[in-house]
């Protein structure tokens, strides 16, 4: 069987209604992942990175970004972060689709969704390393 010039890997934090996964397609030339959670994961937000010397010329590694959210939706709030710390650290362009959704989320579980942020961005990090 023939090698496919790319690689697919899940990834997840949390647990219950909190769930987030991201699916990973990585190739040489960039990452597209997908990332859904809660009890009706979508497609509310596209995100997209390049990679670009950083306007300081100190030989760090920052990000041109695009975000484009369908009407009503606000997944660009977890998706965003977690694009551009990608893109900086693997120096690669980043495609994020994002929907996460829980009704009537309470405070605790929205404060959930937020902190698996660095969480879901540290094990992406790693796998993609």
């Amino acid at each position: 069987m023939q090698q496919l010039p790319w690689q697919v890997d899940t990834v997840s934090v949390g647990a219950g209604r909190t769930i987030v996964q991201a699916v990973v397609v990585s190739v040489d030339q960039g990452i597209n992942l997908y990332i859904g959670g809660g009890e009706d994961p979508h497609i509310g937000t596209v995100i997209i990175c390049e990679p670009r010397p950083s306007l300081r010329n100190d030989g760090t590694y920052s990000c041109t970004t695009s975000v484009h959210n369908f009407l009503g939706h606000k997944d660009d709030l977890l998706a965003k972060p977690i694009a551009e710390a990608l893109c900086k650290q693997l120096r690669k362009p980043v495609v994020i689709t994002a929907g996460i959704h829980v009704d009537d989320a309470t405070d605790e579980e929205l404060e959930a969704f937020l902190a698996s942020i660095p969480l879901l961005t540290d094990k992406l990090i790693s796998r993609l390393s």
